[in-house]
């Protein structure tokens, strides 16, 4: 008991029970609450990072899961090689000689095309597959089916894939029964077998196909794709082979035939020249014919050599001075320099002697000898030049008359030669047939074996390394993408469903509040019950939880113009949402600064504060309502100091009623009387009874207390609504058992997070109980 304990600050005025005016914030909220009613077509990626975040090991979770059963898949299917074989498909084939055995025509793009798939069709057909089977043994009818085939390819793989080959044999010997021996495939199950392992896939915008084959063994897929690029090609080649045959026939006979003709040609025109002395010169005619054309080309040489001398004597015999062949003579040049030099001098000396002068006669005389001398050198010239050209229209006399001569001859042997002309006809038009039938025959021989295949490898297949079936890292990341997608679509759904407050924005933003507190999630030290979490306000102050509640103190001192309420009510939608721990981590607050408080438990239904504290709850604030005892003998003193508390009592039959009566208005009166200047209320849920709303029409001032990740906004928007309709409204919201998702500033717990270590006990303050998270 606490009898006079508490000094007297002065007279705390009364008032009757009223209900307020309903406040701004009530329209408000409504408007929110009309605002959410209506669907939201906006995706808001911070809620989805924040889902992301909360449910992140659930995310982790069914990704493995995912990966797990790619890696299942993985090792459960039987590896499978694929080997894969270039051919080119041309339209014609490559001519390796210069043969123009056949006209190409241009039928357009359809034809083309046409040609090409029927190409592809051949690769596929059954007569194919069989004369492959046969060819390499993998159908056995003494065996009754195929052979086994290999488990392991025969190419080496790499260490990582020789360990999957290893851990799928171990792990196939577990999940799998052993194989009986069965019966065989039959001829035809083979040959299906077979076409499902070949695909033949043409590459666009080109004329080569992919023969493709898959099988357990890299090295018998290589060897089935080589053999059926090869086997196809034989068989393109033994079908153009085939037409040949005919014709080759026919060729032989005819060439015979025409031999035959030839041979008795030649021989009629060699017996006709000899009879009648025509000399054959082969291309070059007759010998008369090659004597007349030399004879006339004589003429016409002969003929322009005496034009030419005719013309140069003419030209010399006109003007001698200026002839080319007088001025290239080298006698006249040196005689015609020595007369300018001495007529220079005589006209130099002219104008100082006269012209009888000795000296001048003399030069006078020696200009005429020298003119004497080029005369007759022009004359010698002429003469010369005279005989060239009597010789040369001689020569062109001669010529003439025995081309006459010759010309006759050839009149005369062409007159005899017309039956030659004609047996020479015959015996070149039987020649050019017998060359073109022979020159065909050898064509036909040799582009049957060479020139008539329009198919070749271009790449041949090799055997595969690594299976292109399974592939570990493709599956694996297939199953990571899947397993993350999954979680990351589960975890949208369920926050979807979860109508629960995830984030300190949505106080504010969805119920029009003010953030009062954001208090972590704390785990409660060995030794101290889970009511008595609150007491870490007093036994840590200086962890990041009783730095929170200081924070949610300032704001509170802060929330009116005179300070902070003299009276508040922390409440709840329902239980374990953290209330009683906020009531008491409040009342140490205050209690820290200095002040006179007092902590009332109101919650009659449920008390836990006496828990917390380590108090019996013989007595309290039913006791004192029902009139039992005085308030003062009634109030209790704690370990805190500063700190008075009242603690709920026995379960009174109907607590409503005792709460609507005088009493609780009385025993604020009291409380003031009796000291405290701060009056905290653990009030009793909003949700499914009338208590906290009885309550909150006495003490105004109501602090609501919401668990992150656990109170439904419904809930919440129930209890706002009830508070509405009694003229209520809340001064804020306190979030507790939050977590760093539920918030965006980051840097709180690492800024406040020191002081005493999570789990630190002070000794002798706090009572050994439990164990687990807090709640209250």
């Amino acid at each position: 008991m606490l009898p006079n304990t508490f000094p007297p600050r002065g007279p705390f005025p009364s008032s009757a029970l009223t209900l307020p005016q309903a406040r701004m914030l009530h329209t408000v909220q409504q408007a929110r609450e009309e605002a959410d009613a209506v669907p939201r077509d906006d995706i808001d990626l911070k809620e989805i990072f924040r889902a992301i975040a909360r449910h992140k090991w659930m995310i982790a979770g069914t990704t493995l899961l995912c990966v797990g059963a790619a890696a299942f898949y993985t090792l459960r299917i039987t590896p499978l090689y694929q080997a894969t074989t270039l051919i080119q498909i041309d339209r014609s084939a490559q001519k390796v000689v210069g043969f123009n055995t056949e006209v190409e025509l241009d039928q357009g793009t359809a034809s083309d095309q046409l040609q090409l798939r029927t190409q592809i069709e051949l690769l596929k057909s059954r007569s194919l597959a069989l004369r492959v089977i046969d060819e390499m043994g993998l159908y056995r009818p003494d065996e009754g089916g195929a052979p086994p085939t290999p488990v392991a390819p025969a190419a080496a793989p790499d260490a990582d894939a020789g360990f999957v080959a290893t851990l799928r044999e171990h792990f196939n010997r577990l999940v799998s029964p052993p194989e009986d021996g069965g019966e065989r495939p039959s001829r035809n199950e083979t040959v299906r077998a077979f076409n499902e392992s070949v695909s033949i896939e043409p590459r666009r915008s080109s004329r080569l196909v992919e023969v493709q084959v898959v099988n357990k063994d890299g090295e018998l897929a290589a060897r089935i794709a080589n053999q059926i690029a090869q086997t196809f090609i034989a068989m393109n080649l033994e079908r153009k082979l085939e037409s040949s045959v005919y014709a080759r026939q026919f060729l032989e006979e005819q060439i015979q035939v025409t031999k035959a003709k030839l041979e008795q040609s030649e021989r009629v025109i060699n017996q006709y020249a000899k009879r009648n002395e025509i000399l054959n010169l082969g291309d070059k005619t007759s010998a008369t014919t090659q004597t007349y054309v030399d004879f006339s080309a004589a003429l016409a040489k002969a003929e322009q050599d005496r034009i030419k001398a005719e013309a140069q004597y003419e030209e010399v015999r006109a003007r001698p001075e200026s002839a080319p062949s007088v001025l290239d003579n080298l006698a006249i040049q040196t005689y015609k320099e020595q007369r300018a030099r001495l007529e220079a001098e005589y006209a130099k000396n002219l104008a100082v002697f006269k012209p009888n002068y000795p000296a001048m006669v003399q030069a006078k005389s020696q200009i005429d000898e020298l003119q004497r001398r080029i005369d007759a050198e022009v004359g010698t010239i002429l003469a010369s030049i005279k005989g060239q050209y009597e010789a040369a229209k001689k020569q062109e006399s001669l010529l003439r008359a025995r081309v006459g001569a010759s010309r006759d001859e050839v009149l005369m042997v062409q007159d005899r030669s017309v039956d030659l002309n004609l047996l020479k006809r015959e015996l070149d038009t039987n020649r050019q047939v017998y060359d073109s039938l022979l020159q065909r025959l050898k064509e036909v021989s040799v582009t049957a074996g060479l020139n008539t295949n329009n198919i070749s490898v271009v790449d041949p297949a090799e055997p595969a390394l690594n299976p292109v079936q399974p592939r570990p890292a493709i599956n694996l990341a297939v199953g990571l993408m899947l397993g993350l997608l999954a979680g990351v679509l589960v975890a949208i759904l369920r926050e979807q469903m979860d109508d629960s407050v995830k984030h300190e924005d949505e106080v504010e933003r969805v119920f029009a509040l003010p953030l009062l507190g954001w208090i972590p999630e704390t785990r409660k030290p060995r030794g101290m019950s889970i009511e008595a979490l609150g007491l870490l306000a007093h036994a840590e102050p200086r962890s990041s939880f009783s730095e929170a509640y200081r924070s949610m103190r300032t704001a509170l001192q802060f929330s009116t113009t005179e300070g902070a309420p003299r009276h508040i009510m922390v409440t709840s939608c329902g239980k374990n949402e953290g209330k009683t721990t906020s009531a008491l981590a409040l009342a140490i607050n205050f209690a820290q600064l200095g002040q006179q408080v007092l902590l009332i438990d109101a919650d009659m239904r449920l008390a836990s504060v006496h828990k917390a504290l380590g108090l019996p709850n013989d007595r309290g604030l039913s006791t004192l309502l029902m009139g039992e005892a005085p308030t003062k003998d009634l109030i209790l003193k704690t370990m805190v100091p500063n700190l008075g508390v009242l603690l709920a009592g026995p379960t009174p039959p109907d607590p409503v009623e005792l709460l609507m009566g005088p009493g609780l208005r009385q025993l604020l009166d009291q409380a003031l009387a009796l000291g405290f200047t701060q009056v905290i209320i653990d009030g009793p849920p909003l949700l499914g009874i009338a208590d906290a709303i009885v309550l909150g029409n006495q003490v105004q001032h109501i602090v609501f207390a919401v668990r992150a990740d656990s109170t439904r906004k419904k809930s919440i928007k129930d209890a706002l609504r009830r508070l509405r309709n009694a003229g209520l409204a809340p001064m804020g919201v306190v979030l507790t058992h939050a977590r760093t998702e539920h918030t965006n500033n980051d840097a709180f717990d690492a800024y406040y997070g020191y002081g005493h270590p999570p789990g630190h006990t002070v000794p002798g303050l706090l009572g050994a109980t439990g164990g687990a998270r807090a709640a209250s």
